[in-house]
């Protein structure tokens, strides 16, 4: 199938015409959601999504988003976290950064493991289960699991 947005290319996401979760989207991202062919909720309707995606412009709103998004995604589906970059003009002062928002779920057990940028606001980190991710090559993690296997590198 034509993926005829390459945002959604970027995140990875293969669109069979699944419903999908984005959660409090700007009113920027109209274009890229416009361009999935399934339905797209603004709230869980499902525990068993294979694309969530949630936005959010402090580290509290995330934390509270990201815990619902978790409940939502199916078993190692696509999980995207979507913060303002610090060169952002739209969302200055945000207390988001790639560090903050990658320990975001380390309690639920997910790593941080793909960043993207969006646009000119947005970036995107991508998260998945630790036991998930075949190889941790890198020198950091953020939950008990990614350290003793990163130890171990």
């Amino acid at each position: 199938m034509v993926e005829s947005n390459p945002i959604l290319k970027k995140l990875q996401f293969k669109d069979s015409g699944q419903p999908v979760l984005i959660m409090n989207h700007p009113n920027s991202y109209n274009e890229v959601i416009s361009s999935f062919t399934g339905d797209v909720h603004n709230e869980a309707k499902s525990d068993e999504y294979d694309f969530v995606q949630i936005f959010g412009t402090a580290n509290d709103q995330l934390k509270s988003l990201a815990k619902e998004a978790v409940q939502a995604v199916k078993e190692d589906g696509l999980l995207w976290i979507c913060y303002p970059k610090k060169s952002s003009k739209t969302y200055k002062g945000s207390d988001c950064s790639r560090e903050t928002v990658g320990s975001l779920l380390a309690a639920e057990g997910y790593e941080p493991v793909r960043q993207i940028a969006i646009d000119d606001d947005w970036s995107a980190l991508r998260f998945r289960k630790a036991e998930k991710i075949k190889k941790m090559s890198r020198k950091f993690a953020v939950t008990d699991e990614g350290k003793q296997r990163t130890e171990q590198n």
